[in-house]
């Protein structure tokens, strides 16, 4: 059996029971490879390599590579973009630990996390994709580094500056909600990498960016339902949501109704 996860900047596989593949190589990608129960049996560069479960391999990109594993094994295989290898302020040039220890439970219990949030995120909307990519992203460089990540910027500011770079945030978001937004320009807002903004507008607000600005779209349905004849559909394109569903379900989410049921009782 064999569970996937494939965002842009990053893929997770999980491995059940027996699996091999043949000698290739990932053009831009690293390639982090986890034994969780049984050993795998690994090539690289015409080299064996026998691993026993937590015993990682960290591969560079265009390192020629096999592996196998047997019945009752378990396997997870992490591909990550060159560019979101490294956290913000580590040197691109720096090499990862070729051979690395990981605690098995918690390689486990993170991709249950990573999962159970794709399975439950609202699939028409990019901005909650990449809030979700981010936080696997960071998720793996704290893996992969083990500590040895640098202070953020985020955490050097004071705490005049961090309020003046969250207003700007908010200030940006209140004008352009009905647009599609991304956590990349908010984050270059708040002067933050992208985890660390995430982490503190959710610290700050409550809710998530993504949450935050369904919140807007939803309370100016509620007004347009309210003043105007504008159909739900109309309504939906008009704040940015990608489908009329998409409304629907945040509205239903928001207020536990319907637009439809939400303007009868307004009649």
């Amino acid at each position: 059996m064999r569970m996937q996860i494939i965002l842009p900047r990053v893929e997770i596989h999980r491995f059940y029971s027996s699996f091999e593949n043949t000698a290739h190589t990932h053009e831009d990608q690293f390639q982090i490879t986890i034994p969780i129960k049984g050993t795998c049996h690994f090539q690289h560069e015409h080299k064996y390599l026998s691993l026993p479960p937590g015993e990682g391999i960290v591969l560079m990109p265009r390192d020629q590579h096999s592996l196998h594993i047997g019945d009752g094994a378990s396997l997870v295989i992490i591909r990550v973009r060159q560019e979101s290898m490294y956290p913000q302020g580590l040197p691109s040039q720096r090499e990862p630990q070729y051979r690395q220890q990981f605690d098995v439970k918690r390689i486990s219990r993170y991709f249950g996390q990573w999962t159970s949030g794709m399975m439950n995120r609202d699939l028409d909307d990019p901005l909650e994709e990449e809030e979700l990519e981010t936080r696997m992203i960071s998720d793996l460089q704290e893996l992969i580094w083990s500590g040895g990540l640098p202070v953020s910027p985020a955490m050097q500011i004071s705490h005049e500056e961090h309020n003046q770079h969250h207003a700007r945030v908010l200030e940006y978001i209140h004008a352009n909600y009905t647009e599609q937004l991304n956590i990349s320009t908010l984050a270059g807002l708040a002067m933050q990498s992208r985890y660390h903004f995430i982490r503190t507008f959710k610290s700050l607000m409550g809710v998530t960016p993504y949450q935050y600005v369904l919140q807007l779209r939803v309370r100016e349905a509620i007004r347009q339902l309210q003043q105007s004849d504008a159909t739900v559909t109309d309504i939906s394109f008009n704040l940015g949501f990608s489908s009329p569903s998409q409304l629907y379900r945040a509205f239903a989410k928001i207020t536990g109704m319907t637009p439809e049921q939400y303007r009868k009782t307004r009649l």
